[in-house]
C-alpha cells in the first residue's frame, strides 16, 4: 500500500471525504462505537480518547500535573494537544461542549421514611438508571476493544510469522 504522503491531491482529498463523511453519517453513540472499534486499532482508540480528554482537561482549567496524574500521559503529549487547542483547536471546543454529561452511580438514600424524601429518592432512582445504562454501554464497548487488541496482535504475529516463512522460502529458492 502506498503512503499517503504519496498520494496526489486528490486521491488525498478522496479519501479525507470518504473518512469525514463516514463520521457525520454515524448518529448513534452504539454505531459510532461499532464503526471506531472497525476503522482504529485498539491502540489508536485508547491514544484518541486520551487525547480527548487532554483536551477537556485543559479547556476546563486542570494543570498539567493534574493531567498527567490523571491520564498517565508525559507533558509532551500534553503540550502537543495544548499546542494545538492554542493554534486552532476548534473541533476539540465544539465537541466537548457538546459531550453529555456522564452519570454516576448516586449515593445512598437519606436515613428515616422515604415518604420524607420520595422526590430524592426518584430523582436518584433515574439517575442510577441512566447510569447503569452507560455503564453498561461502556462496559460493551471495552470488551471489544479488549477483542480489537487481541485480534490486533494475533493478525500482527500471523502477519510476521508469514513473513518470516516467506523470506525462508525465497531465500532458499535463492
Amino acid at each position: 500500500m502506498r503512503k499517503f504522503e504519496r498520494l496526489d491531491s486528490k486521491e488525498k482529498l478522496d479519501l479525507l471525504f470518504d473518512l469525514v463523511n463516514a463520521f457525520s453519517i454515524v448518529k448513534s453513540p452504539e454505531d459510532t462505537a461499532l464503526f471506531i472499534q472497525d476503522v482504529l486499532t485498539a491502540n489508536e482508540i485508547r491514544n484518541l480518547a486520551i487525547r480527548l480528554r487532554i483536551a477537556k482537561m485543559l479547556l476546563n482549567g486542570k494543570t498539567y500535573e493534574e493531567i498527567c496524574e490523571e491520564t498517565k500521559t508525559s507533558s509532551a503529549t500534553i503540550t502537543k494537544v495544548n499546542a494545538w487547542i492554542n493554534r486552532e483547536g476548534e473541533g476539540f471546543k465544539k465537541v466537548i461542549s457538546k459531550l453529555p454529561l456522564r452519570y454516576e452511580y448516586p449515593e445512598k438514600l437519606s436515613h428515616g421514611p422515604i415518604e420524607y424524601h420520595l422526590p430524592e429518592a426518584i430523582i436518584k432512582s433515574v439517575q442510577y438508571s441512566v447510569a447503569s445504562g452507560q455503564e453498561r454501554r461502556l462496559r460493551n464497548v471495552v470488551d471489544k476493544l479488549e477483542d480489537k487488541n487481541r485480534f490486533d496482535k494475533e493478525f500482527k504475529e500471523n502477519i510476521s510469522e508469514g513473513y518470516i516463512s516467506f523470506k525462508r522460502k525465497n531465500t532458499l529458492i535463492h
